[in-house]
This record gives structure tokens, sequence and C-alpha cells, in this order.
């Protein structure tokens, strides 16, 4: 099965106070699908890869798709500490203090990545963390990814700069 048609075909697999049914227009092949509640966005397959080749793609990766924090530069390390120890709103909330709207990657690329506000994201982050164990939040407008592993470690670092960011190639 190609990438185009695996994303985004489970997003009920998100918390309902995020998406909800909708009757689809007279153009879909569809009655019902699944649209985001006010203030949810479910991004399209470009518009995810766009993300990710921002975000994500910029950092090492283990097997298993979370972050290799190892072999990051220190300096780009703002916080990593157990969720445990830490109100994981607050969290967020200090790592983007720009932030005008979050990405949100999931473990499945079966889930489609949604964009929110901060201040949606804050009131329903309980319903995430509840319903998916492991994402990642990036902050286009502050350069920063959050991640939340499984095993329950949350990260945060400042993206690293890559040639094209300088002005050379």
């Amino acid at each position: 099965m190609t990438l185009v048609g695996v994303y985004g075909t489970r997003p009920d697999l998100l918390p309902r106070s995020m998406v909800r049914v909708v009757r689809a227009d007279q153009q879909s092949d569809r009655r019902l699908t699944w649209v985001g509640r006010p203030g949810v966005a479910l991004l399209n397959l470009d518009q995810h890869l766009r993300y990710e080749r921002e975000s994500l793609s910029r950092y090492p990766r283990n097997p298993d798709g979370t972050i290799e924090w190892g072999p990051v530069p220190d300096g780009l390390v703002l916080s990593s500490m157990d969720s445990d120890s830490v109100e994981l709103s607050t969290a967020i909330q200090h790592a983007t203090p720009n932030a005008g709207s979050l990405i949100f990657f999931w473990g499945s690329l079966a889930v489609p990545t949604v964009e929110m506000g901060l201040e949606f994201t804050v009131t329903h982050l309980s319903d995430i963390t509840e319903s998916v164990p492991e994402f990642w939040i990036y902050s286009p407008s502050d350069r920063v990814v959050v991640e939340l592993s499984f095993s329950g470690v949350v990260t945060a670092a400042n993206m690293p700069v890559d040639m094209d960011d300088r002005g050379t190639a």
C-alpha cells in the first residue's frame, strides 16, 4: 500500500474532542467523513510532508520513529524530563512561547497530522494523552519540537540548523 493509501485513513483514532463525523459533500463517494472540530485542522498529505520535512526529518530517528536524542547537540535540547515530574501543558507552553499553532504528529501515519492552537492544545491535552501515548509537537513559529515518548519522557528541543537555513547550499 502506498503512503497516499495509508495517510490519514484513521481519524477515528483521535480523541472525540478533536474530531467529528459530518455528512460528506456531493463530490465524495462516501456519505460521511471526519473533520476537525473548531480549532482543529486535519492536515492533508502534502501539508503533513511539508511540516515533517521542517521538523522531525531534521533529527536522527530510532527504528520505532522516536527521536534519537543522543546525537542531538546538547545546546539544542531545551529540557528533558519524566512526564510524571512535570505538568505537560506547562512544559509545552514554556517550550513554545510564541506558538500561533502547533502541529501534532502521531506514531501512525494512518492517523492524520493535526494543527491546533496552543489554547486548544492546553484545554484538550488530557484527552490527547489518554488516547495517544506517544506524539510529537512542532511549533513552526518557535522552531521547536516537543516529543512525548511512550516511555513517558518529555523532551523539547530547538530545530537543528541545516545548510539551507544559513543561506548556503
